[in-house]
């Protein structure tokens, strides 16, 4: 109650803090491409429009992947980013949560590529929604 009562009292600093906020939230929520669901990919997988991309290590992905996906590790990336320069797909950035997809995702926008997405949730979410993996 007393932290409302403070912003409330101090409300010119109050909204600037706000606005940062909001502002830092809508930005990380862009970075690195748009944010794409399981079905999304799915669509965009049968109509041949994307190219996924498994950022994670050779053992996860030989552990189980989506179909069709490639694997480039991220940290392998911008070394092998001349392997995605070519393609006019899609290119679905899917790592284990969704969490190093959007600096993945900067890293190949800096490198001129256009089209890039992310699978929200990762591989992770992919699982959860009993997706299959091969």
């Amino acid at each position: 109650m007393e932290l409302i009562n403070f912003l409330i009292e101090h409300y010119f600093l109050s909204i600037p803090l706000l606005i940062v906020i909001i502002l830092f939230f809508i930005s990380n929520a862009k970075k690195g491409g748009q944010k794409i669901s399981c079905q999304t990919l799915i669509n965009l997988s049968n109509n041949d429009s994307a190219l996924v991309v498994d950022l994670r290590d050779s053992e996860s992905y030989n552990a189980g992947h989506i179909t069709a996906s490639i694997n480039i590790p991220v940290k392998d990336l911008l070394r092998r980013s001349n392997e995605l320069s070519s393609t006019e797909k899609s290119i679905v950035l899917v790592c284990e949560m969704g969490s190093s997809s959007p600096n993945a995702g900067e890293t190949l926008i800096k490198e001129g590529m256009k089209d890039i997405k992310i699978l929200k949730g990762g591989i992770n979410e992919w699982r959860l929604n009993n997706l299959p993996l091969i």
